[in-house]
């Protein structure tokens, strides 16, 4: 189907052009333009259009089409999570294309954007996941045919080795500190809890006859209590006997909804002044500046060294896959191979030393 040009002149003297397609029996004009060229590259795009049978798909600025996205999206979204979306794009993704059609958004001018970010490696990779899931769900929702953020080059992020404390000087660290703190980053070091889960566990989430810790909850500041980080977050943690034993002498005469860190009974113990004891602790007992979210990585550190594997580690922290272990501890992984070969030279040699003849089968 191909349409044509119409040329009319305005009673001011002007010249519009005007494409023009002959559809469902009825002719029909796609605007007025002031030169040829331009009323011909719209003709071209009807025809397009029409071919492909996307002819009325709606039209949106990608402002628009976010504010759209957003909206459904916030219902899957924890809060703090949604402030970081919308942050995120209002400062990031909507000054270069809040104005852009949503359909006009091309691999390359996707790339140039990337490039042109002033941000760590990290947070221009976040940024592009963002804007990628909303281009996503406008694929889904038919209003492009095909997302443009295929084939990006990203910046690559370097991963910084993970500074934590050793066993003697976490023994140094709680050597220096009072109670309730003392108990506190005794769990953080010997059960690799997260800050805000450690605030947020009640008595009744010390399982002593089990001998776990059940992280039910999280608590932060924006969000009060609520759901743990992700769903692998909910879960039951082994307890060391050293843990199990520095609990057990402050259970007595705690009711099972009682916290075991705050201030008043209902209200866990403040972030700030927490931290600010643990590294008034960290001075006094002459050890380098480290955060309190370090004690988590020193209770993963110990558990590898003593043979843990990967997914019983990744349950223990809460990870959502091995492989998000593997990418955060895999440094930490012992790499000798000696132990492996000499198992392995056993099996295969057997007792006496004579290498085992293994029966092949016909299949």
């Amino acid at each position: 189907m191909s349409g044509y040009i119409r040329r009319k002149e305005l009673k001011s003297g002007q010249v519009r052009y005007y494409p023009t397609m002959r559809i469902a029996r009825r002719e029909r004009s796609f605007g007025g333009f002031k030169t040829k060229r331009d009323a011909d590259a719209r003709l071209r795009r009807a025809e397009a259009e029409v071919a492909a049978g996307t002819l009325d798909r709606e039209d949106l600025d990608f402002a628009d089409f976010y504010e759209r996205w957003i909206k459904a999206k916030e219902k899957s979204l924890k809060p703090s999570t949604l402030r970081d979306y919308r942050l995120t794009f209002r400062l990031h993704v909507l000054p270069t294309f809040g104005r852009v059609s949503v359909g006009a958004i091309t691999p390359s001018t996707v790339q140039v954007w990337i490039d042109s970010l002033k941000l760590s490696p990290a947070s221009v990779n976040k940024a592009f996941r963002y804007f990628r899931a909303a281009l996503r769900q406008a694929e889904t929702w038919e209003l492009i045919d095909k997302h443009p953020c295929r084939g990006i080059i990203l910046p690559r992020i370097e991963r910084e080795e993970l500074d934590c404390l050793q066993p003697e000087e976490i023994q140094r660290l709680l050597a220096q500190c009072r109670e309730p703190e003392r108990t506190l980053f005794s769990i953080l070091a010997f059960s690799g809890l997260r800050f805000g889960e450690g605030l947020a566990l009640r008595w009744k989430d010390i399982d002593f006859e089990g001998q776990v810790i059940r992280v039910e909850r999280a608590y932060s500041i924006p969000n009060g209590f609520g759901e743990p980080k992700t769903k692998a977050s909910r879960r039951a943690v082994p307890m060391l006997p050293s843990l199990t034993a520095i609990l057990s002498e402050q259970c007595n005469g705690q009711g099972p909804n009682d916290l075991l860190f705050t201030v008043n009974g209902s209200t866990p113990l403040d972030f700030g002044n927490t931290r600010r004891r643990f590294y008034a602790a960290l001075r006094a007992a002459g050890l380098r500046h480290v955060s309190v979210h370090s004690l988590r990585h020193s209770y993963a550190s110990a558990m590898l060294a003593s043979g843990a594997s990967v997914k019983a580690l990744q349950r223990s922290l809460g990870h959502a896959s091995a492989t998000m272990t593997l990418n955060v501890y895999s440094h930490l992984i012992p790499e000798s191979l000696e132990p492996v070969l000499m198992r392995a030279d056993a099996l295969m040699t057997g007792a006496n030393g004579k290498v085992l003849s293994l029966e092949r089968r016909r299949i």
